[in-house]
């Protein structure tokens, strides 16, 4: 059943872009250029990050060292929170590269493939079901949104789980929109296997709003048979149950399902979980900045939505956004990326306003004067204070010279100040590209000139290379990151003062990290026993977990 709708098209398609946008195959090509300059860099050269990540990181490492492929554990302790999909990822990336298992980059390629996939999942979404320019159009919004960006660079679930909602909700269009077809229900059943495996059950929550809503607001539910559940959800059951199984008859790993409910969905849905608690109209505040640049476009973009939302295509886009947008405001726990799955969204509806409506003519006028030229300066404004933000940030927390600074504050002040003077007097879409292009700017910047030189952030990696001796066993007190442990190694003992005192005494060639406050406590217990202390060095570093400053003593006992 097909219920594809009309629209208007607009002739505001420049002739580069129309003739990139002609071939499908120039269309990726070009996208995929454009992930690779997004995605690839700072990779290798921003440090692991505390605390989600570097705790994926070293259960993945785990799962290499012990060759245990079914049990997710940090250290000793099972870590029944995410399922094993990301996991088997980034330890095949790992394995596939034959790195040194403390090496950050592999762990992270899934996450930029993931990103890169999503792209190209959301591009054909436009180019099939809106025009081919809208195609190119979506594929470059996503790829430069902020937060994509962010979540590419970052080892754990959020980009492979946006990978498998875009191509999950890309199927589900085709389905909707042009009917029956086996391999695509096939292809959309067995995205959300991968989902879960990924992420648990939020992808369940994304793709039933969206169908829920499009039965509700369609008043027909013939089309929902074309999904062919009695096929697609024993195909889930076949990519989910084998390691669920697996993992449930371990009895010192615990039940992985009631654990995961228990300690990471419920409390979140119930509260503010681990002081990340924020009040309803977050997210969408937070969308100047985690939906950079394209924030400017997005009032615009919804106001022309709602207007058009007979037509199809722009029908479920909003199907696919606003109810689970909602959920999301209303559930207390809020961190930025939560929201990430319906980006790909708001970048179809991005792509279908600038391409294919007949307000694409008109955009000179919608967002040159009135409440446009207003909500642009605002942006603007947005804009630098970010970048005086990323001055200041690299001034307290960088030894980088004037020159990164520069030129992490100068991607900001341009991308505020492009949307100024020209920006409402161009086309729909060669504004589209200028956006893009300012995204780019940024995200080098940011990437390769602005995080790898926050060096007081990177205490972990600055303990690693005091401590001279490899593989030199180690023992933590006060500094309790997971970064700690992750390039320090599996062995690595959290402990207090006297705790590291003792680890000290036991065996020679122990390393001990202290605070500064407890250094002396340390010599004296070591003097006492009969022996001296030796300090191999400090680090002074702003631990960004817990908002403080520490100052670490590396020590060890003489022999």
């Amino acid at each position: 059943m097909s219920l594809a709708g009309t629209t208007d098209t607009a002739p505001s398609s420049t002739p580069l872009l129309s003739a990139i946008a002609a071939r499908a195959s120039y269309t990726y090509a070009l996208l995929t250029v454009l992930c690779a300059l997004l995605f690839l860099p700072g990779l290798a050269s921003i440090p692991p990050t505390d605390r989600d990540e570097a705790r994926f990181m070293q259960a993945t490492k785990q799962m290499l060292e012990t060759g245990d492929w079914v049990h997710i554990r940090f250290q000793d302790e099972p870590r029944n929170k995410k399922p094993v999909g990301i996991y088997w990822l980034q330890a095949v990336a790992v394995r596939l590269f034959g790195q040194d298992l403390t090496t950050p980059w592999p762990y992270r390629l899934p996450s930029a493939f993931a990103a890169w996939i999503a792209v190209l999942a959301v591009a054909r979404c436009g180019r099939r079901l809106i025009s081919p320019e809208a195609g190119l159009i979506a594929g470059a919004t996503l790829a430069t949104t902020f937060m994509v960006v962010v979540e590419s660079h970052i080892a754990k679930t959020d980009a492979a789980l946006l990978a498998c909602v875009t191509v999950a909700m890309t199927l589900l269009a085709e389905l909707y929109i042009r009917g029956k077809s086996t391999v695509v229900s096939l292809g959309f059943w067995a995205a959300i296997g991968v989902g879960i495996l990924i992420k648990g059950p939020l992808i369940i929550f994304v793709v039933g709003a969206t169908i829920a809503t499009l039965a509700f607001a369609h008043r027909d539910r013939a089309w929902m048979k074309d999904l062919n559940p009695l096929t697609g959800i024993p195909l889930v059951l076949v990519i989910v149950l084998p390691w669920l199984i697996a993992v449930s008859g371990d009895s010192a790993q615990g039940n992985f399902v009631a654990d995961s409910i228990s300690q990471d969905l419920l409390p979140k849905l119930i509260g503010g979980q681990e002081s990340h608690g924020a009040p309803p109209g977050t997210y969408l505040a937070a969308t100047l900045l985690t939906a950079w640049p394209w924030s400017v476009l997005a009032p615009f973009v919804l106001v022309l939505a709602w207007r058009h939302r007979r037509i199809t295509i722009v029908r479920f886009a909003l199907a696919w956004l606003i109810p689970a947008w909602i959920v999301f405001e209303l559930v207390p726990t809020k961190l930025p990326h939560y929201t990430l799955p319906l980006y790909p969204a708001l970048a179809l509806l991005t792509a279908w306003a600038l391409t294919a409506t007949q307000e694409a003519r008109d955009f000179p006028r919608w967002v040159g004067r009135g409440v446009g030229l207003t909500w642009r300066i605002i942006f603007a404004c947005v804009a630098v204070a970010l970048a005086v933000g990323i001055s200041l940030a690299l001034r307290r927390f960088g030894d980088s010279s004037g020159l990164a600074a520069f030129a992490g504050a100068t991607a900001l002040v341009l991308a505020g100040l492009l949307v100024l003077p020209g920006f409402a007097r161009t086309t729909a879409t060669s504004a589209a590209a200028g956006l893009a292009a300012v995204g780019l700017f940024f995200s080098l910047a940011l990437t390769t000139l602005v995080l790898p030189h926050l060096n007081m952030l990177a205490i972990a990696p600055r303990l690693k290379s005091v401590i001279a001796t490899p593989g030199a066993e180690v023992a933590i007190a006060g500094f309790h990151e997971p970064s700690g442990v992750f390039l320090l190694g599996t062995r690595t003992v959290l402990t207090d003062a006297a705790g590291a005192t003792a680890f000290m005494l036991s065996a020679s060639d122990r390393y001990a990290v202290v605070p500064e406050e407890t250094l002396e406590t340390v010599r004296g217990a070591v003097t006492a026993a009969g022996r001296s202390l030796a300090e191999a060095g400090e680090v002074v570093g702003f631990n960004y977990s817990r908002g403080r400053w520490e100052r670490l003593s590396v020590v060890r006992v003489n022999p």
